[in-house]
């Protein structure tokens, strides 16, 4: 029986949110497992409450962007635009609804963000064209209608007319027909318009949403079938333990499958696993960083993946999570992206995430560069350069620029990583690495 759109949406956001998030707590005791139910649920409700906040401080910069000419007060509103954007996404994010079920919304954050950060930069050079100032509108008009639907729906969860969709009463109020948020944001998302075409340099410009997976030209078409085939090999499960979810479109469209506390996303074209997550995870995990390592590099080169060096990692409750990326000719390919998360008690793999490399990687042909020595003058004074190696590293039109990689440490210790521009040697881009004994955050 093919369930409606609006069914599949409820069982997958819900169920799998259940899965996702509780997984690792089966094992708990009754009276843990409530406490951390009503904490995630909490989180939830702040969440939405900081969406919705989000969307109002956007909806009001971006009419002070329609309406002010003067170049400085343009470039401060669309930094807050951008700014509250983002931070629109990460609450988005952390609602119970998988960020390819919302795709237009999350889009939208995401599109209007890195738009106002090039209309901020594009003022302080001068005054905005009226196309750009068009868009703002049309951008604007958008805002302000979700944030009205937001803020009704807010209302109705403080008035007790709406339900989040708590945990222990899932399956329940799925059944009895209760209304869940999931229902009504799923509604905003089948009423989102059209939005405009951006034409600029930046990550959501046309040109780069229309960007194909790169790993998947030439593919045929995976079936169901070879979905689960695809899954099952990956995880060591039988294909008949899977179960079809539902499947995804956008610039990767994928099979959601399901086995149990397993739920992989496989690339309708192709058959490759996008990304896994295995629900059940320890919380007293003592592998060392090191020693986790070691079992992350031998799970990639059984499933296939080599030519790569790791980067960063975190640690957060019990689990570790690394970042890979491609080498080729001694280049760092940091688009060609792969992420890997263990359990610390055993160094099993529980979460795997290779969109950044279905997306990205291919052989590709460097230009010529100047010499290291040339490019070191990028590098600012007061920081003393500890390595140094070339790097492919992506800009905000989607494309890739092959630079010199300085890792350096200033005066007090602490660590910044410069690139220079492997060809003139001119600095274009500068990073801030936060270390201490759960990880690196890379600002």
């Amino acid at each position: 029986m093919m369930l409606s759109r609006k069914t599949r949406i409820r069982l997958i956001s819900y169920a799998l949110a259940a899965v996702l998030v509780l997984g690792g707590f089966l094992w708990r005791s009754e009276r843990e497992k409530a406490a951390m139910k009503n904490y995630i649920e909490g989180s939830w409700e702040r969440a939405f409450a900081s969406l919705s906040s989000d969307l109002t401080q956007i909806d009001t910069a971006l009419k002070k962007l329609r309406f002010s000419s003067s170049p400085a007060l343009v470039g401060q509103a669309a930094a807050e635009v951008w700014s509250r954007a983002e931070d629109a996404q990460q609450s988005l994010g952390q609602l119970p609804f998988s960020d390819w079920l919302l795709e237009d919304t999350a889009a939208y954050l995401g599109k209007l963000g890195d738009y106002a950060l090039a209309m901020s930069r594009r003022a302080y050079r001068g005054k905005l064209s009226d196309g750009e100032r068009g868009n703002l509108a049309q951008l604007g008009e958008t805002a302000s209608r979700l944030k009205e639907r937001l803020l009704e729906l807010q209302a109705e969860l403080e008035g007790g007319g709406l339900r989040l969709g708590r945990l222990a009463a899932a399956e329940r109020a799925l059944s009895a027909g209760e209304t869940l948020l999931g229902d009504r944001m799923l509604e905003t998302e089948d009423e989102f318009p059209e939005l405009p075409t951006l034409i600029y340099d930046g990550p959501y410009s046309e040109s780069a949403e229309n960007l194909p997976a790169r790993m998947l030209e030439g593919l045929e078409p995976a079936s169901e079938a070879a979905a689960a085939e695809a899954a099952a090999k990956f995880t060591g499960l039988e294909p008949e333990d899977f179960t079809v979810l539902g499947k995804s479109e956008g610039a990767l469209p994928c099979w959601l499958l399901t086995a149990g506390d397993v739920t992989l996303r496989v690339t309708r074209r192709g058959g490759l696993v996008a990304d896994m997550v295995d629900a059940v995870g320890g919380w007293d995990g003592q592998l060392e960083p090191a020693e986790a390592l070691v079992k992350a590099r031998a799970f990639l080169a059984e499933k296939g993946y080599e030519d790569l060096t790791e980067s960063y990692w975190t640690k957060e409750e019990g689990s570790i999570l690394f970042c890979f990326h491609g080498l080729q000719a001694g280049v760092v390919c940091y688009p060609d992206l792969v992420k890997l998360r263990l359990d610390l008690s055993d160094g099993r793999v529980i979460g795997f995430e290779a969109t950044g490399w279905l997306m990205n990687h291919r052989q590709r042909a460097f230009p010529a560069v100047v010499d290291a020595s040339a490019a070191r003058g990028a590098v600012g004074p007061g920081l003393r350069i500890l390595s140094e190696g070339l790097a492919l590293i992506p800009t905000e039109g989607k494309e890739e620029r092959l630079c010199w990689e300085f890792k350096c440490e200033d005066g007090e210790g602490k660590h910044v990583i410069v690139y220079a521009d492997a060809s003139t040697g001119e600095e274009v881009k500068l990073l801030l690495l936060l270390e201490d004994e759960n990880g690196t955050l890379v600002l």
